[in-house]
């Protein structure tokens, strides 16, 4: 009896096998650095592109690059212990790959070991680093990161990854009567911690889950999902939610100090694309270009030109502290040592949109560098100086009295989102050109990702 019973639950598993479906889903990517590119995407995509009628068995699921399985993570975002549509499936990829998911429920997950190890450390976060112990990093409370190892280089290489800097008006009685009250500004790391938390699987990456709530701001959210990766590529996906009216001067996603915290650092560069538009050449009736030819911080690589100055030097703008100010989001942006040979580098996901109207522009998101900090996001305060040039005079209203603050104010209201993704990659290189170099590359990998059927 036991035989036979054994004979037909094998029979049975046959003949579920020999009936079972497959999806296929494809990812195009091309690498031309050899460094694995970064894919990942929501399980809601994931189940559009099998179909919502397949049964999928979910443990079935595999990634093969050039007919070899490779390692996944399912990232648990929602944090409800299963498979949900806002999790994220994620992997590496060094050329096309092929996701493929079935319908046999007689396959079991696959294990693959972890790159990370975690452990508390004494100031209430946690220490990170690679298996092989080639990359090393903090995470504070409030799930900011501190890279603190980087190949040979150890020290404070890149600090308060996912910090964000709100200004605004927490009081504001602005929809009632116009009127905005007092001003106040914090960073993420005054934030009330609503939770945070680094998923325990890591095959690809170490993913932390941070929700903050924006303090004094009430109803102000910054939602982080910060996901490491063995090869120094921290990709952050911070989203601000309004469950209330908000009214902000300033809503910016930051990292502080590349490089500048650092020994033997001291001749580190800051480079960039040459500026699509800033407001200092604008006003003198120049280009960007013309504006840093003018400061020597011009270099050419592949006949196209690049900023390129000391990091720590201000250049001497015409007006306010921070190096550059009121500057379009360009591609790419770094600090670079030739005497380390490393560098750090915030990369955009895609071109930031240039508006003609430049009010509009305005009040989209800018590019600042001051106290060696790249600041990125929505900046709405103005000098004087923008009030007696003829150029952006009559750009915004002036925002130097209280009585003005309402009118330039960003005013948002519940259910506002605002999405910042970000990769911020710590990369070594020979020289400046090579590194100039190396981050376009690394620019057109990192979109290069494409996913169909």
């Amino acid at each position: 009896m036991k035989r036979s019973l054994l004979v037909m639950i094998v029979l049975s598993v046959l003949v579920i096998s020999s009936f079972a479906a497959t999806k296929i889903i494809q990812v195009n990517v091309t690498d031309t650095t050899g460094v694995p590119i970064p894919v990942s995407m929501t399980m809601f995509q994931v189940r559009n592109l099998v179909g919502v009628t397949f049964p999928a068995n979910w443990e079935s699921l595999r990634v093969y690059q050039n007919g070899k399985e490779i390692p996944y993570q399912i990232d648990d975002v929602d944090m409800n212990g299963h498979v949900s549509g806002p999790d994220i499936l994620a992997f590496w990829a060094t050329g096309p790959a092929t996701i493929k998911v079935s319908d046999d429920v007689s396959v079991n997950a696959p294990h693959y070991p972890n790159l990370f190890k975690v452990s508390k450390n004494d100031m209430g976060g946690y220490t990170i680093s690679t298996v092989n112990g080639n990359f090393k990093a903090s995470v504070s409370d409030h799930g900011l990161v501190n890279i603190t190892k980087f190949g040979k280089i150890s020290g404070d290489i890149v600090n308060q990854i996912g910090i964000a800097r709100i200004n605004g008006f927490p009081k504001s009685t602005y929809w009632a009567n116009g009127k905005v009250g007092g001003n106040a500004e914090q960073t993420s790391n005054a934030f009330k911690v609503v939770y945070m938390k680094i998923l325990e699987k890591s095959p690809v990456r170490l993913t932390i889950l941070t929700k903050l709530e924006a303090m004094p701001f009430v109803g102000l959210y910054q939602d982080m999902i910060t996901s490491i990766y063995p090869n120094g590529d921290v990709l952050v996906n911070t989203t601000f939610d309004f469950t209330s009216y908000a009214d902000l001067m300033k809503l910016q996603v930051m990292i502080t100090h590349p490089l500048s915290n650092l020994d033997n650092a001291s001749d580190a560069v800051h480079m960039l694309p040459v500026f699509r538009r800033l407001i200092w050449a604008d006003q003198q009736g120049i280009s960007p270009l013309e504006y840093w030819l003018q400061r020597n911080a011009i270099m050419y690589v592949n006949n196209l030109p690049y900023i390129v100055f000391p990091f720590s030097n201000n250049m001497k703008p015409p007006y306010w502290g921070a190096t550059y100010i009121f500057a379009s989001e360009e591609n790419w942006r770094s600090n670079f040592s030739q005497n380390l040979g490393l560098g750090v580098a915030e990369i955009l996901p895609h071109t930031a949109p240039l508006y003609d109207n430049y009010s509009k522009w305005m009040k989209g998101n800018t590019w600042v560098y001051e106290s060696q900090e790249f600041r990125d996001g929505q900046f709405e305060w103005t000098p004087g100086e923008f009030y007696t040039n003829p150029i952006t005079a009559n750009i915004l209203n002036s925002s130097n009295t209280p009585a003005q603050w309402a009118k330039l104010a960003i005013h948002y209201i519940p259910g506002d989102h605002v999405n910042f993704v970000r990769l911020y990659s710590v990369y070594n290189a020979k020289n400046i050109t090579r590194a100039i170099q190396y981050l376009v590359q690394r620019t057109k990998e990192f979109r290069s990702v494409k996913i169909s059927k």
